[in-house]
Parts: structure tokens; C-alpha cells; sequence
């Protein structure tokens, strides 16, 4: 049975990864009362839990019909970065000159992160990720930024990459060490290196996606065009100053 502490989390991360190691697959049909009754929970979390996973496209959903599991576009996954690189870009920036080198908490989350993945346990590492660029994202202190950022979805899409990286044997740890960076520059208090870092760091982390797709041998289904994004990240020359 699962916790029940944020049930309609925790089941939409548990069909995701799902989903991604092939246990449920393409056409599939997901329903609610026969997952309900497996998590030991009502049918309202587990609708809830659908519903997100509609918004992020990994199922579909029909009048009358229920939930499917929809095919999954290496592309579709990888969409998300440039829009949040530019988020956060901008989060850095402003984020910065208010933190005035206050960087403990983030210090913090940094450390519970270590100890997440010395333990293997992805989904602590992956709601500590979230939580690590969320007090950036709201120590930027704009509102409209935040409603942004969250309407992504940013942890449950962070679950879906760290999946894919663990099971390609990906080190856990060498994910959390790219956050040691955006530590260090933010503590700096200067706007410009902070939001060229945290562009940086999305990059990145979009990069390790990219290559894991292609180290599990999916097929590109761009249709011929591919994120030249995530391969040669734009470079923007910032002052020191």
C-alpha cells in the first residue's frame, strides 16, 4: 500500500516509472479502480494522478473510454529545457543581488541531496532537486516567474530524466554535483554570472537526457530536426563585474 502522505504524487511518480521501464505499455489501458484497489486508495487520487500525467503527455484520456498510455517521444521529454533554461536564467538574475550571498538553505538541500543519492533513493534526490531550484525560483521574489516555473511540472519532469539515467547506469551522484556551481556563483551575489550559470546547469542536465536516449538506442522521431539546443547550448558573454 502506498503513504499516504500526497497520494496522487506518489502514484503518479510510481505509474511513470512505470511507464518508462516498459511495464505499462503504448495502448495500454490504466484503470482507475483496478489501481486504486492495487494502492489501496480511493479512485480520486488515482484520477488526479492521471490527469497529470495527461498534462505531461504520457497518457491519454477518453470520454467514456478511461486512460491509455500514450508513445513516449524522446523529443517530447527534452521540449521542456529551453523554456526552463530561460526561467531560470532570469531567476538567477534576479535572485542573486537579493540573496545577498544567503546561500545556506540552498547549502542545505545541497547536502540532503549527497545523502539522497549516497543512499540511491532517486525519488528524495529528485523532490530535493525540485525543492533546491524552487528557493531560487522564490528568491527571485517574482510572482508571475514562480507561476511559470511551476506550471511546468519541474519534479515530476525531473523524476522522468533521473529515470531514464538510472537505468542507464548513470552515477546519481555525478547529478547532484552540478548543483555545487550554482552554490558557488549565487553567493557572489552577481546577477549576470548567476543567470549565465543557471542556463548552464539546465543545459547540462538536458545534455545527460540526450545522451542516455541515445545510449538506450531510441530512435530520433524529430521528423529530421533536432534540438540543436541540448547539442550546442547558446554561449553568452557575461562580465565579471
Amino acid at each position: 500500500m502506498i503513504s499516504r502522505t500526497v497520494l496522487s504524487d506518489q502514484i503518479r511518480d510510481t505509474l511513470l516509472e512505470r511507464i518508462l521501464r516498459g511495464d505499462h505499455q503504448q495502448g495500454d489501458r490504466l484503470i482507475e479502480s483496478q489501481l486504486a484497489k492495487e494502492f489501496g486508495v480511493s479512485q480520486s487520487p488515482v484520477r488526479e494522478a492521471l490527469r497529470d500525467l495527461s498534462a505531461m503527455r504520457f497518457v491519454e484520456l477518453e470520454a467514456f473510454k478511461g486512460a491509455r498510455v500514450r508513445r513516449i517521444e524522446p523529443n517530447e521529454i527534452a521540449e521542456i529545457y529551453p523554456v526552463r533554461a530561460v526561467l531560470e536564467e532570469l531567476a538567477g538574475q534576479l535572485a542573486a543581488p537579493i540573496l545577498k550571498g544567503n546561500v545556506e538553505d540552498l547549502a542545505t538541500i545541497y547536502r540532503t541531496m549527497v545523502d539522497a543519492a549516497k543512499r540511491g533513493d532517486m525519488q528524495s534526490m529528485v523532490k530535493m532537486d525540485a525543492q533546491f531550484h524552487r528557493t531560487i525560483i522564490a528568491a527571485s521574489q517574482n510572482r508571475i516567474l514562480a507561476e511559470t516555473w511551476d506550471s511546468l511540472m519541474i519534479e515530476s519532469r525531473t523524476y522522468v530524466t533521473a529515470v531514464k539515467v538510472i537505468l542507464a547506469n548513470t552515477a546519481l551522484m555525478a547529478v547532484v554535483e552540478m548543483h555545487r556551481p550554482l552554490i558557488a556563483v549565487l553567493k557572489t551575489g552577481n546577477s549576470k554570472l548567476a543567470g549565465a550559470e543557471m542556463r548552464k546547469h539546465v543545459f547540462a542536465f538536458a545534455q545527460i537526457l540526450e545522451k542516455e536516449i541515445s545510449n538506450v538506442g531510441e530512435p530520433d522521431q524529430t521528423n529530421g530536426v533536432r534540438a540543436k539546443w541540448v547539442d550546442q547550448p547558446p554561449q553568452k558573454k557575461v562580465s565579471k563585474n
